[in-house]
């Protein structure tokens, strides 16, 4: 054997994937090791630090629609109303969400009953003098949902709320709602602040894991669950 195909062959065996290496898992959660170092990757720009010091666990599991718009909201630039609970100060609650007119959209015991649709979300925010935009899940590809996030994410006065399906990122659960909060470009994932916080830690999903989570079948509204995009 010539001493340049024993190179060959020692670079194919130096190069080649050990067979029984583990593919990265699709969700990374907060406080596992990979997680930590996840981490130190959200940008100085991201909606992360402004979402932070507000973001709010859902009252009721059938809430998650309730609590995701409600840390977006406090998030934002704009005017509060007072919650007697915490008078004289403002500040977006559970409660003094479904106003007269959210109401006339939703009330407090449908959402109880069975959650918020994505119309019915991104309707229910402009009620609150917010400007929307709601998008299928459907008719975004990998491609067009990685650009469309890198630019919301960052700090240009947009915020994310997500609809997905549990079950497609291998969680318990059905459909859900949360708030995106930073995309990590290095590992092409984005963050996910779980509002239902009892059970589920923050979640670094791959860009692929989310696309397909939003991409499903809402049974309520019979149409594709999918994002929201917030802005004053």
């Amino acid at each position: 054997m010539t001493k340049s195909v024993l190179l060959l062959l020692l670079s194919f065996f130096i190069a080649a994937p050990s067979a029984g290496a583990a593919e990265p898992p699709a969700v990374v959660y907060w406080n596992s090791d990979a997680g930590k170092t996840l981490r130190t990757h959200i940008p100085a720009d991201a909606d992360y630090w402004q979402l932070a010091p507000v973001f709010t666990a859902q009252r009721t599991q059938s809430y998650c629609a309730v609590a995701s718009a409600v840390t977006v909201l406090n998030a934002m630039p704009i005017e509060r109303p007072v919650d007697p609970t915490y008078a004289p100060y403002a500040y977006f609650t559970q409660r003094n969400f479904f106003t007269p007119a959210v109401s006339r959209i939703i009330d407090a015991q449908t959402v109880l009953a069975q959650g918020m649709t994505r119309e019915e979300m991104a309707r229910t925010l402009a009620a609150h003098g917010v400007k929307t935009s709601s998008i299928p899940g459907d008719r975004l590809d990998e491609a067009s949902l990685r650009t469309l996030l890198q630019k919301a994410l960052g700090d240009d006065g947009q915020f994310v709320l997500a609809n997905y399906l549990r079950q497609s990122l291998g969680q318990v659960g059905g459909g859900h709602w949360s708030v995106l909060a930073a995309y990590d470009a290095q590992s092409d994932r984005v963050l996910i602040l779980d509002v239902a916080k009892y059970k589920y830690a923050p979640a670094w999903v791959t860009i692929s894991a989310l696309h397909q989570a939003i991409a499903t079948l809402d049974t309520t509204s019979h149409q594709s669950r999918g994002l929201v995009i917030v802005s004053k």
